[in-house]
């Protein structure tokens, strides 16, 4: 069987990156490792515990920073930057369906009549502007890279708290962005140095596009969801047919698979790099019905499952720390952020706000 092959950095952690002393190296498509495990037994993996969320306790506000608007609405309303300190920035008044924070401002994409317009706040409140072909924004994995899809498939990182604006070489073909692996920066040169790799999902690969300009196509990854500090990668590996589910899978800076599951979509890694949210959505109530925490070798830590309805979801899981999940969650009546942790507590992360339509007040980062 051919193997797909690029080549790596060299003497950094992640081999994904392609570089101007290139090893070479492939990935294992047919098994994993041998010294790695699988996921779980099925057995667990059908065992699921339902999310209890009657009489929720109103535990700290969320240890990252959040979006807020006390008056929401489609594609509008009064929204603001709430940081773990106190302190809050005013937001452009576009909704936006993805954003992060970057230096002490932040960057995000609203849709409009014209398209997506991604917009990039500073610390003082000052806005910039651009439409943008693509919706989509990836953050790299110590936080400080923040990177999009720009015209004609070019891939844009910006850095720097948010003072440095990078293009990075074009992928043909390019419909979304997947993740970008750098070590603080994109540049090159001292005393920063390193380079960074922006990997591009297209209709049937995934492309790696490096601040090194070089771009190649990697594999078996089918389309790639995020990457942690040492180069793991998480990407579908098989997609849906009609008579199975598609499977999803972590692998190794070398290429070599670490774990596979079909049970959930694998979204991120935890903020430490060794364990991995995996979700299964429900569309039609835009929610999550059933979750878990993965652990480095695919294991489950805990899994969770909840009951979607007209006025009852879960929604834009994210990771608060390395323990910790936070997520929208309406019930009750009421919209709050809502704490999840690997030691089973679950409790509202400040204080719970009154529903009074289907829009949410709260819109928690891209990370």
């Amino acid at each position: 069987m051919r193997k797909s092959r690029w080549r790596s950095l060299s003497g950094a952690a992640l081999a994904l990156a392609l570089a101007a002393t290139p090893t070479v190296a492939s990935y294992a498509a047919d098994r994993p490792h041998p010294h790695d495990l699988y996921v779980a037994p099925r057995a667990t993996l059908d065992a699921p515990r339902p999310l209890d969320i009657t009489d929720l306790a109103v535990g700290a506000e969320p240890a990252i920073a959040y979006a807020f608007a006390s008056r929401p609405s489609f594609g509008d309303g009064n929204w603001q930057l709430r940081r773990p300190d106190g302190t809050s920035l005013r937001l452009p008044r576009l909704t936006w369906s993805v954003w992060a924070p970057i230096g002490e401002g932040a960057i995000g994409m609203a849709g409009t009549e014209a398209g997506p317009e991604l917009q990039q706040v500073s610390g003082t409140g000052s806005v910039r502007t651009r439409m943008v072909d693509h919706f989509g924004l990836a953050v790299s994995p110590g936080d400080e890279i923040v990177a999009w899809l720009g015209d004609r498939g070019r891939p844009h990182v910006v850095e720097g708290g948010g003072t440095r604006h990078l293009t990075m070489p074009r992928v043909a073909h390019a419909r979304t962005i997947g993740s970008v692996w750098g070590a603080d920066t994109c540049q090159e040169q001292q005393p920063e140095g390193g380079g960074c790799t922006v990997l591009v999902n297209t209709r049937r690969h995934v492309w790696a596009s490096t601040s090194h300009g070089i771009v190649d196509r990697i594999g078996p990854v089918l389309r790639v969801s995020d990457v942690n500090q040492e180069g793991r990668v998480l990407g579908l590996v098989s997609r849906r047919t009609p008579d199975r589910r598609a499977c999803w899978g972590a692998f190794r800076a070398d290429g070599h698979r670490v774990f596979r599951t079909c049970a959930y979509y694998v979204d991120s890694f935890s903020p430490d790099g060794r364990r991995v949210l995996a979700e299964r959505s429900q569309v039609r109530w835009s929610s999550v019905r059933r979750f878990a925490i993965l652990g480095r070798h695919g294991r489950v830590v805990r899994s969770w499952t909840f009951v979607p309805g007209a006025h009852r979801s879960l929604s834009q899981l994210t990771w608060e720390d390395d323990h910790h999940l936070l997520g929208v969650l309406r019930a009750h009546g009421q919209w709050g952020i809502v704490r999840i942790g690997t030691d089973g507590i679950v409790e509202y992360a400040g204080t719970p706000v009154a529903a009074t339509d289907e829009f949410t007040p709260y819109n928690l980062p891209r990370r």
